[in-house]
């Protein structure tokens, strides 16, 4: 190629004269000379008379065109056929040469020829896409029809030109190149689009800084509105960006940002024309994004990179010489307006930009008047773009910024909980439409602001939302439930209950939210709140009372709150038209009880107080509304009371230990031979181990005696409660049936047995038969001292003392017994197993004293035991108080019941006969020196029935 230039260059004039003949020849129609002859001439011509450059490039065209048209012919022929017919070799022969030339050119002077050719050959490949684009499925997608031509050698070789042009000019010149490139875009799109996707592929950077910044100079210089919409350029710079933005949208964004903040600049070198571009830019982007979606998006999504008040504070003095670009004031807002609602992403962003704006207080650059005018602009532009969402949806036509607030529709929650009023106001509005779209998000929200109010302000929005008209309350599955605020707490109470049974401990924070939902509890009930009135949080409870109730019963650190709410429910309750479910109340059954015993463990005294208070009143509900309930409760209490390990909050002594991988003889035995004799009652006395001595007991944290009076004065308060009387009655708030209930409990639990535990009393003799049982039921009392109080409050309930009649019966055995075995000797001070038989006899006779089941004057024997030895107790025992149980079986029938209601029997009336208190007499005489006095009330004062 380089001979071939020298040559060129030493071509006598003649020659030259005689080769433009032949070229001019040779162009005619009517000429036979050979293409590849002829290219040869114009290739040279070209290089040695640039005046024949026009026609030697018209010549060019029709070589390509011909070549283009006779590669189309053949994908139509085998399209027909499905045969591919064979190309002409002169088309291949014949734009080889001319590319090698033309890269020639461009190589060895790229500065003269890269311009000319490039515009050449872009103006050629519009004209070729255009004249061919009816034919052999050019007209497909982009990709397609980028496929089709890339595989003509014709275009393929024009598009490389076209790039060794660009590549050439890269570091110097590209705006002629670039500027050719948009005039045939405008002319020939869409036709053209492969050819503006492929160059820009190439040179993505190059291109795309390019083509904005010759659309910004075309934009800055148009006059008037009309000019500016009509722009053809400024949509060729639509088009070609927008086929750029699928694989280089990130280039893209930064060119847009860079020539934005290159817009902000100001220098004191800056031409005329370069201001002039700068306070254009802002309009050439709005416009630029007007026409395309894809540029939209990729400017939305450089939102934070672009924009921020001060920035704003700066574009606010240009905006007078922005309107020219938009025609008035008012058509430039709405192309604001219209573009923020189009956005796509980073809508919660662009919202919160103009938030930012309606609390502008400081401004660089900027005086009071100018701050004023922006906030209330903001103001205005917030207000109107709410108004045409709200619109939007109404209308069944949602705008795409929408869509895009659902998508950070956390940081749209976090927005609610703003102190700033403007702020919680816009968000709440958005959760709104967002929510009439999608009920889902409308929950989530409501759901948030419930969790994590913190304010009165912040929580009355949860029905500011809720009761809105835009909230459609017919829509399943809310409609089904209760409502929206059921469903919310539905999901809060079943995550927690998830989680729980998952990890077995409080894994959510839900303190503020327990917080809420007693505080609106509390605003219903006040009845000052009118949009409460529809008892929306009640009713929200009640649907989610499954829920509610096994979250009580798991509670630990939230119990008190979570017994506040429930306690304020009065659920249930007899005379409400709300009928809980089963499971229901044996959940709060099982709860409440739970939650005394946490009370009982409770060391804040007057949380611990509040908390019985609130049991005993959710207990007194259950148990009136409810027989199972009742049962549940009494059962649970006693239970746990005396078995569980709560027994030692009321005084319960440690039992014995022993290690489980310890051999029990008895159980040895029987592996060694399954056939050892044993009783039908066979005994085990394991108050120690062979070997080892006495078993140790179990060492406890010991709890004040004064705590352990308070529990068990609020456990039979609790028993009460449980026993009430559904009505109120002055004289007895118990229930008889109630009581009888309790006593049956309190037999099954202690005694071991259930032969020989019907009311009457066998011979003194038979306690043999019931030793072992006896000594079981006396242990029990021993080591549970709250039995005692336990039988004292079934005692003053009378005559339910009666059911107990086992019990005291298996005392009074035992006392005897152990009262034989004392000698004389033993009534000295300081012994300590004199004083506690001595103190059991008068617990026993007191409970006797204080149910009635024993007359005067064998209710006061209790006063006399201290004075009396050992024998003469036993004697009283034996044939003064077994005696006359024994004859007057302790049945509720010795009871009477007065007018008010109350069970007694009248102590005159019921005075037993002279052989029942007989030896307490002689007794008495003969220790007449020390009980005096008290034989004289016994015997000698007695009352006269008149």
């Amino acid at each position: 190629m380089l001979s071939q230039t020298a040559v060129v260059r030493n071509l006598p004039q003649q020659n030259l004269l005689n080769e433009l003949n032949v070229f001019i020849t040779g162009t005619s129609k009517s000429s036979k000379i050979k293409t590849v002859e002829l290219t040869k001439t114009a290739l040279l011509l070209l290089r040695k008379l640039p005046a024949c450059r026009g026609a030697v490039f018209n010549y060019f065209c029709k070589v390509f065109d011909t070549a283009s048209a006779n590669y189309i012919q053949g994908i139509e022929t085998e399209i027909k056929t499905g045969k591919l017919p064979n190309l002409p070799e002169t088309d291949e022969l014949v734009i080889s040469e001319i590319h090698l030339t033309l890269v020639s050119l461009i190589s060895e002077n790229s500065i003269a020829w890269a311009p000319t050719i490039c515009t050449w050959s872009l103006e050629l490949l519009g004209e070729i896409s255009t004249k061919y684009s009816g034919r052999a499925h050019v007209s497909s997608s982009l990709n397609e029809t980028l496929q089709l031509w890339m595989a003509c050698r014709a275009t393929r070789t024009l598009v490389d030109i076209n790039t060794k042009c660009l590549s050439s000019l890269i570091h110097s010149d590209t705006e002629s190149c670039i500027s050719a490139l948009l005039d045939t875009s405008v002319k020939h799109s869409p036709y053209f689009d492969w050819v503006v996707a492929h160059v820009g592929s190439c040179f993505p950077n190059t291109v795309i800084t390019r083509v904005l910044s010759v659309g910004l100079k075309d934009f800055s210089q148009n006059r008037s509105f009309d000019q500016v919409r009509n722009s053809p350029k400024l949509r060729s710079v639509v088009g070609i960006l927008g086929h750029l933005a699928g694989s280089h949208a990130q280039d893209i964004r930064e060119a847009i940002v860079e020539l934005f903040q290159w817009s902000l600049r100001e220098t004191f070198d800056d031409s005329d024309l370069s201001r002039l571009q700068k306070k254009a830019t802002v309009p050439y982007i709005l416009q630029l994004t007007d026409l395309s979606n894809t540029l939209l998006t990729s400017i939305c999504s450089e939102t934070k990179n672009l924009l921020t008040v001060d920035v704003i504070g700066k574009l606010y003095h240009f905006i007078e010489e922005w309107i020219k670009y938009f025609g008035t004031p008012e058509a430039l807002e709405d192309h604001i307006i219209s573009l923020i609602l189009r956005c796509e992403t980073e809508g919660v962003q662009i919202i919160g930009l103009i938030l930012n704006c309606t609390q502008l207080t400081k401004l660089k650059g900027c005086n009071d008047v100018i701050k004023t005018e922006i906030r209330e602009k903001a103001l205005e532009l917030l207000e109107n773009i709410l108004q045409e969402i709200d619109e939007s949806v109404r209308n069944g036509h949602p705008v795409e910024v929408l869509n895009s607030c659902s998508k950070d529709i956390q940081e749209l929650n976090n927005m609610l909980l703003s102190q700033n009023k403007i702020v919680s106001e816009v968000a709440s509005r958005l959760v709104l439409c967002l929510g009439y779209i999608n009920p889902s998000i409308l929950i989530r929200s409501v759901t948030f602001l419930l969790e994590f109010a913190t304010t009165p302000e912040q929580l009355a929005l949860v029905f500011k939302i809720l009761c809105n008209e835009l909230v459609d309350k017919t829509v399943p599955p809310y409609s089904e439930k209760g409502g929206h605020f059921s469903v919310v707490l539905e999901q809060i109470l079943s995550r927690h209950i998830q989680q729980f049974s998952l990890s077995n401990e409080e894994t959510l924070d839900l303190s503020q939210m327990w917080k809420n939902l007693l505080m609106l509890l509390e605003w219903e009930e006040s009845e000052t709140v009118a949009i409460l009135k529809a008892r929306i949080v009640s009713r929200a409870i009640r649907e989610n009372f499954i829920h509610l109730t096994s979250v009580f019963s798991s509670e630990v650190h939230h119990m008190h709150i979570v017994a506040d709410i429930l306690d304020k429910t009065q659920i249930p309750s007899v005379g409400s038209s709300y009928s809980p479910p089963i499971r229901v109340i044996l959940n709060l059954t099982q709860s409440a009880v739970n939650y005394f015993f946490a009370c009982c463990r409770d060391e804040g005294t007057s949380t611990k107080f509040r908390g019985f208070k609130k049991s005993c009143n959710i207990l007194k509900r259950l148990c009136i509304y409810s027989k199972v309930a009742k049962v549940l409760a009494l059962r649970e209490l006693l239970e746990r009371a005396l078995f569980k390990n709560d027994n030692v909050l009321f005084g319960a002594k440690n039992h014995s230990v022993h290690d489980d991988n310890e051999k029990m003889l008895l159980k040895q035995n029987k592996k060694i031979n399954k056939t050892i004799p044993l009783t039908k009652h066979s005994t085990v006395f394991n108050g120690g181990i062979i070997g080892k001595g006495k078993r140790k007991a179990t060492n406890q944290d010991t709890i004040s005696a004064d705590v352990i009076a308070f529990n068990t004065t609020e456990l039979i308060n609790v028993l009460k409660a449980c026993c009430a009387l559904q009505e109120e009655n002055k004289y007895s708030e118990i229930s008889l049936d109630s009581m009888t209930l309790l006593s049956l409990l309190l037999v099954q639990f202690v005694s071991p047995d259930v032969m020989y535990n019907g009311l009457p009393w066998p011979e003194e003799e038979f306690s043999k038969v019931t030793i072992e049982r006896d000594l079981f039921i006396k242990r029990m009392f021993t080591n549970t001292p709250l039995l005692w109080d336990l039988l004292s409050f079934v005692a003053v309930n009378r005559p339910a003392l009666c059911y107990c009649s086992v019990l005291i019966r298996a005392l009074t055995a035992t006392l005897i017994h152990q009262w034989k075995s004392m000698g004389d000797q033993a009534k000295t001070d300081g012994n300590k197993h004199y004083n506690e038989l001595t103190e059991m006899t008068v617990k026993v006779l007191d409970v006797m004293a204080l149910g009635q089941l024993l007359p005067p004057p064998l209710s006061s024997v209790r006063d006399v035991l201290p004075s009396l030895r050992c024998c003469e107790i036993v004697d009283i025992l034996r044939d003064c108080i077994w005696c006359y149980m024994r004859d007057h079986i302790p049945s509720p029938a010795l009871f009477n019941c007065d007018q008010n209601g109350i069970h007694w029997r009248d102590p005159i009336t019921a005075r037993p006969p002279e052989r029942y208190i007989n030896t307490l007499r002689i007794i008495m005489q003969r220790n007449i020196e020390s009980v005096g006095p008290i034989y004289a009330q016994m015997f000698i004062n007695i009352p006269r029935q008149e």
